[in-house]
């Protein structure tokens, strides 16, 4: 069994290789024929390539080609460690938005007076602390201490709590489905309940081209593979297209969907699909159960945070037929800014009763395994929050989400002005500059660091944190910007 299993992870690291050295091989045709008619490529059958083009494409694919094999190489002679189990990637980890943060704070310290930082996706007010919502403290700090000590009164979450984060998430009564939540570490958390019950071992799972970096570390954790689909087609438009043609695609190979949708306010690119366009999804997933039960993740954790009603869209939700099954996975760290209290929710829906109580049931296992049960004192504060002091809570957070909007429209219009590559912006903490040439991206990111303006490298964009830039900075940025980009081209 171990030979086995061995023999899978050695094709399995082939397989990566081969598509690392595709993904070469088109950025390479691409380069080609940008030196030749300096517009996009496409492969056709009639295009007549010059010799030393062709000598060109074949030296730099060789060198490529034994970069992979070194890599290769190394990773299988890497691939098994004397004690962990042999899907543990025990490769070091870095989390490029904390080492970014980190690149920032030592050029602050360093006396530079021009950085900017637009990394972290923490809400910061105008003075550069953090914002916070006092409603929130209040009612934290009005929880008895014995009970902030205590464990939770059920692994799943308090009762009162995951009625009042339905309720939150329900507040138009849009939601006529059967459901059940549980209460989990944060967003994160709720996204590994799914991610973790769902598929098999070596499945895949659907995930946003451009979009949040820990979904595929929670992926591979799970041990999961990753198919990516695009939210915009050539035209910088928002379109669904290739999402649907992703999704008959892998349902038609393993006979089950998985598929993240990161709406509305997505991490990074600021978009927000509406209900037009989830009715438009629904339906068409209606269409694709046919071929097996679909499961959507709607990652709503930037949702308090809309400038009009976010919720509205769920309403669509309810003609979804019984072969789908939705997971909302809620955040309370956006919400009631309250990041490090680790605090959010997954709310399964369906039409199918039995499925959503025996997810209920393999949610509670995992619960119990994992991280046996969440912070009891915020839990007991949220419920104070939305029951007790609901109107003076959400008065204190449209000031928020009014700061936001006001950075996010300086930003916008002075973005236009200087003609920057954006994806569609709707609203929400992040804008996303749109850059499809990987080269130029990474030199775009390097100068910028070299500028001292820090921003987080997604693929296809540079995302800026307008939740944590003053709206000064929104007002010069993208100017320098625009700059920097021309310049990296």
């Amino acid at each position: 069994m171990m030979e086995k299993e061995n023999v899978r992870k050695e094709i399995q690291a082939i397989d990566d290789m081969l598509s690392d050295l595709f993904e070469k091989r088109i950025i390479l045709s691409k380069k080609e024929k940008d030196l030749i008619e300096k517009e996009r490529f496409v492969l056709t059958t009639e295009k007549e390539i010059k010799d030393s083009d062709v000598s060109l494409i074949k030296k730099q694919f060789a060198n490529q080609l034994d970069d992979l094999s070194k890599a290769f190489v190394k990773r299988t002679n890497d691939i098994n460690d004397l004690f962990l189990n042999n899907s543990a990637d025990f490769s070091v980890y870095k989390d490029s938005v904390f080492e970014l943060r980190t690149l920032a704070k030592k050029a602050i310290d360093e006396g530079n007076s021009d950085v900017i930082n637009a990394t972290i996706g923490t809400l910061f007010d105008e003075n550069k602390k953090i914002a916070i919502i006092d409603t929130v403290y209040d009612c934290y700090n009005a929880v008895n201490n014995s009970v902030k000590a205590s464990y939770a009164k059920s692994i799943t979450g308090n009762e009162d709590f995951n009625e009042a984060i339905f309720n939150w998430i329900n507040q138009n009564n849009n939601i006529s489905l059967y459901h059940k939540t549980v209460a989990a570490p944060g967003g994160t958390g709720a996204l590994a309940l799914a991610f973790n019950n769902f598929l098999n071992s070596n499945e895949t799972v659907l995930l946003p081209q451009t979009s949040w970096g820990s979904y595929k570390v929670i992926a591979k954790d799970a041990n999961l593979k990753c198919e990516f689909y695009k939210l915009t087609d050539e035209n910088n438009n928002v379109d669904l297209q290739d999402l649907f043609l992703k999704a008959l695609k892998i349902i038609r190979q393993q006979r089950k969907l998985f598929v993240v949708i990161n709406d509305p306010c997505q991490n990074p690119t600021g978009i927000s699909l509406g209900s037009e366009n989830w009715k438009l999804m629904i339906k068409v997933f209606n269409k694709i159960s046919e071929s097996g039960p679909v499961i959507i993740v709607n990652d709503v954790a930037y949702i308090d945070y809309c400038y009009n009603d976010g919720y509205d869209y769920f309403k669509t939700f309810n003609e979804a037929n019984e072969n789908i099954m939705f997971n909302v996975t809620y955040s309370c760290s956006k919400a009631f800014t309250a990041y490090g209290m680790r605090v959010g929710a997954n709310i399964i829906l369906s039409k199918n009763r039995q499925a959503v109580d025996n997810a209920y049931n393999a949610f509670s296992r995992t619960c119990r395994s994992l991280w046996s049960n969440i912070n009891h004192g915020f839990m007991e504060a949220v419920v104070k929050i939305l029951n007790e002091n609901k109107e003076k809570y959400l008065n204190e957070k449209q000031q928020l989400i009014n700061l936001l909007k006001a950075r996010s429209e300086i930003f916008l219009n002075k973005a236009k002005e200087v003609d920057l590559p954006l994806y569609p912006y709707t609203e929400g903490f992040f804008a996303t500059i749109k850059i499809e040439d990987d080269n130029v991206l990474n030199k775009f990111h390097n100068n910028l660091i070299a500028k001292h303006i820090f921003a987080v490298k997604f693929d296809k964009g540079i995302r800026i944190s307008l939740c944590a830039i003053s709206k000064e900075e929104a007002e010069k940025l993208p100017e320098l910007l625009k700059e920097t980009l021309e310049a990296s081209k």
